[in-house]
């Protein structure tokens, strides 16, 4: 750590910076071995070193200010690194699941997390959206929040936006409910249509609108006649609602002439 100009850095931070630059050390390790076919190879077991500082208290956390050649009576922190193995980490660790390729980045969520905010999530292993929610579900969301220190309400809310409904395509159809009804349907297909088993609350021109089949990548609308077209909005939560504008009214109409045409037999 330069002490020229420095400023103070949480301990904490450190610490992760020293752990991650340890496993990519271990990792070109590992791979040098296993490329170059080495019968014997190196490996990182137990690193010590003495870091003299000055330790800060600022706002209940502690950050480490690295010392100068000059300065008088610096603290001395002794820091061990240790080599631990799989089953002594999965002892002592919360079982999260492993992330799936269909899993969201955090950093495909734009301004939602800047960048300082998103390093402090991943330094923990929450690397996606699913990750993230995962946490919250299992009521480690206030955890969360004093280990990174950042707001609960702000995860909330990046999490609200990130699993908001996503529309990719509206269809209007007509279907035939008995001998003579017909009934106008609007097919809106997706992504994040379902959170945990429960479809979004949908309006359309400010008037709710019945959920009559979803899945988390389709749902059936029931609208009323004068509902064809205008915006349609879709919301898990109060937190964030996706908004959009279509018109479908036409193609109802020609999709229920259709199915008024009386069938000729052969």
């Amino acid at each position: 750590m330069n002490s020229s100009g420095s400023t103070a850095v949480a301990l904490e931070d450190f610490i992760q910076a020293v752990q991650s630059q340890l496993d990519t050390a271990q990792t070109r390790m590992t791979l040098k071995a296993q490329n170059d076919r080495l019968p014997l190879t190196f490996a990182i077991r137990d690193i010590s070193m003495d870091l003299k500082a000055h330790v800060e208290l600022s706002h209940g956390e502690v950050r480490i200010r690295p010392a100068g050649p000059a300065d008088a009576n610096p603290t001395v922190l002794h820091l061990v690194f240790t080599a631990i193995t799989r089953p002594m980490i999965d002892e002592n660790a919360v079982q999260l699941a492993v992330d799936s390729q269909d899993d969201v980045p955090l950093s495909d969520l734009g301004d939602a997390l800047d960048d300082d905010e998103r390093r402090r999530l991943e330094g923990i292993g929450v690397r996606t959206v699913s990750k993230l929610e995962e946490m919250k579900k299992r009521g480690f969301g206030s955890s969360l929040g004093r280990i990174t220190r950042l707001p609960v309400d702000k995860l909330e809310s990046v999490l609200s936006r990130a699993t908001r409904p996503m529309v990719s395509d509206i269809e209007g159809e007509a279907l035939r409910d008995g001998a003579d009804d017909l009934r106008q349907r609007l097919r809106v297909k997706g992504k994040n249509l379902l959170r945990d088993g429960t479809p979004p609350t949908v309006s359309i021109g400010g008037r709710p609108v019945s959920v009559i089949q979803a899945s988390d990548r389709e749902i059936l609308l029931a609208p009323d006649h004068d509902q064809m077209a205008g915006q349609m909005s879709l919301s898990h939560d109060r937190h964030s609602a996706t908004d959009v504008w279509f018109d479908q009214q036409a193609a109802a109409s020609r999709a229920a002439a259709r199915q008024a045409a009386p069938r000729t037999e052969p």
